[in-house]
């Protein structure tokens, strides 16, 4: 469950505190559903509107509480989702090459992100706008975030000696600076993408002749579009121009769409699963933990379909969990609400068996789920040196984390449905127990090293760490 609060940010008197207004409205709906303020599966979001600038201007604008409620799943709905897992499957098993031989692809139409400025007005652009004291020469490389909108996201730098510069001020100007007006142009959609480049400083005062101290040496798709497409950039007559051609994944995406008007649209990471795994070979050993609940049907397909794709070499342990069988939400006791299924096998019909076995006996229920007994469930099953790889939902945090206590177990958490930040008690869990998290953006280690109070950024958001945990101070 999501309630967002919804408010003006006008005031007619400079004094006024929308804090403790806003802190009176929460209380008075609590007041009215006992309970509310302690369920930790509730994310409460503050929005502010500034769209308005007088009493009569604002009268109309929304003031009270959104309240989104998550879907109930059951058993009964877990086996229609069953049914469109293995009709997935099935199409998939089509579509996997007979041989090892790589195809192209359908060619697809493609465009180079628009910008208003050429690569030289943007130096010029950027040796306005960043002002430093520091010239020592060296050249620092950067990376772009850019949404499909053409706004950009994030600025990373990656300096290439240990010689000092203004690092804030370098982002700030990079971003003002280095600007688009598009997403990336593909078969007739717009798609985040991300740019590389390096600034050559100090950059020298009027960037009209030879080469600009800014070079862009890059364009890539994010990965949850380059699961779709792949994308050549090529040089004719000294142009830059890209070509695109579709993946395997795209192509079937493209061939399963008679079923987009009975089925909900896959979330932007629904293949999360995938890519981690891909960038992470080296994860052979891990006994696998997954949330086959209902609000994971897209991540559990796109697991198997990794499977199915990718023979495994060696047997692997996986543990499916389904939050107790459809028991009752008032009757799951913590550590004890059962619902686990496990297989050690290096087949992939013997997982997909068991996986659908698990999602025919439970859909959830309740929004917390009982990962962490699933996670101690699996330790008994292996050597306790073996790592643990946990599939888990982004939007619903384990119930049972006080079982932790006293376990030394390693865990990869691969968070799935990341839509624009990670829930801060994830990140809070990592730090207590030395777990990693993996979304499809990237990997987020080593947060037991942040002390409190500090603020980081990840993946575009900052987060400042609090003596109980993380807080989520900007939301982009």
């Amino acid at each position: 469950m999501r309630i967002d609060l919804v408010y003006t940010a006008f005031r007619l008197n400079p004094t006024f505190d929308q804090r403790q207004l806003n802190l009176s409205r929460i209380r008075n709906l609590a007041a009215s559903l006992p309970g509310l303020l302690q369920d930790e599966s509730v994310t409460w979001t503050l929005v502010e509107q500034t769209g308005c600038n007088s009493p009569s201007a604002c009268q109309p604008f929304f003031h009270g509480f959104v309240v989104y409620v998550a879907k109930h799943y059951t058993a009964a709905s877990s086996r229609a989702e069953v049914d469109s897992l293995t009709r997935k499957l099935r199409i998939l098993e089509k579509k996997k090459p007979k041989t090892a031989k790589k195809t192209q692809g359908k060619k697809v139409p493609c465009n180079l992100p628009f910008s208003r400025f050429t690569v030289r007005q943007m130096a010029r652009r950027l040796h306005r706008t960043y002002q430093c004291a520091q010239r020592a020469p060296q050249i620092v490389r950067f990376q772009l975030t850019v949404d499909a909108k053409g706004n950009t996201q994030q600025v990373r730098l990656q300096p290439t000696t240990g010689a000092p510069f203004c690092q804030a001020e370098l982002e700030e100007a990079l971003r003002q600076s280095v600007t688009f007006t598009s997403g990336f142009p593909i078969n007739r959609r717009m798609f985040a993408f991300q740019v590389k480049g390096a600034v050559r400083l100090p950059m020298g005062p009027f960037q009209v002749f030879g080469k600009p101290d800014l070079a862009i040496t890059n364009f890539a798709l994010t990965d949850s579009a380059a699961r779709l497409y792949r994308v050549f950039l090529k040089k004719k007559n000294k142009r830059d121009y890209c070509e695109a051609r579709m993946t395997k994944a795209g192509e079937l995406l493209a061939s399963t769409d008679t079923t987009a008007a009975t089925e909900p649209p896959l979330p932007a990471d629904a293949n999360v699963v995938n890519q981690v795994m891909r960038r992470h070979p080296e994860w052979t050993k891990e006994v696998v933990v997954t949330d086959v609940t209902g609000s994971m049907f897209p991540y559990t397909y796109d697991l198997l379909a990794w499977l199915q794709l990718n023979t495994l070499q060696d047997e692997k342990t996986f543990v499916f969990f389904n939050d107790g069988n459809d028991t009752p939400d008032k009757q799951k006791k913590v550590g004890k609400t059962g619902g686990l299924y496990h297989v050690r096998t290096d087949s992939y019909e013997a997982t997909k068996n068991k996986l659908i076995e698990a999602m025919k006996g439970g859909g959830g229920g309740d929004a917390p789920e009982n990962d962490i007994e699933a996670v101690l469930y699996a330790r008994q099953l292996t050597s306790d040196s073996t790592d643990v790889i946990l599939i888990a939902d982004n939007y619903t945090f384990p119930r049972d984390t006080k079982l932790l206590k006293n376990t030394t177990a390693h865990v990869r958490i691969i968070l799935c449905g990341v839509h624009d930040y990670i829930n801060p008690k994830y990140l809070a869990l990592a730090r207590k127990h030395g777990f990693s998290l993996h979304t499809i953006e990237g990997d987020i280690l080593d947060l037991s090293k942040l002390l409190d109070g500090q603020v980081i950024t990840i993946q575009g958001q900052q987060y400042q760490v609090t003596k109980d945990g993380f807080r989520l101070i900007q939301k982009t």
